[in-house]
């Protein structure tokens, strides 16, 4: 949660973009608050991030991620992320 509100992203977003980017891989020990795994959505209402939702537990980050937005659905706050294949 302090992840996605803080960095104003989704952390599987996070996750996958330093994966690809070697050189970004020092995100990962930038602080001991930030996590980057999946299950982290910012909460936004009206355009602003107002907090973070993070979900852990689930056998894959997606479903971490489908049942953040789960949550997320239920207040009315975005983002969307992709749906669970």
């Amino acid at each position: 949660a302090y992840t996605a509100a803080s960095l104003r992203r989704p952390t599987t977003e996070l996750a996958e973009l330093i994966n690809k980017v070697p050189t970004l891989q020092v995100l990962r020990e930038m602080n001991d608050q930030v996590i980057i795994l999946g299950g982290g959505l910012p909460i936004e209402i009206a355009g602003e991030v107002v907090g973070g939702i993070g979900v852990g537990g689930a056998p894959g980050a997606h479903l971490d991620d489908a049942c953040a937005q789960a949550g997320l659905d239920a207040i009315g706050a975005a983002p969307k992320v992709p749906a669970v294949k």
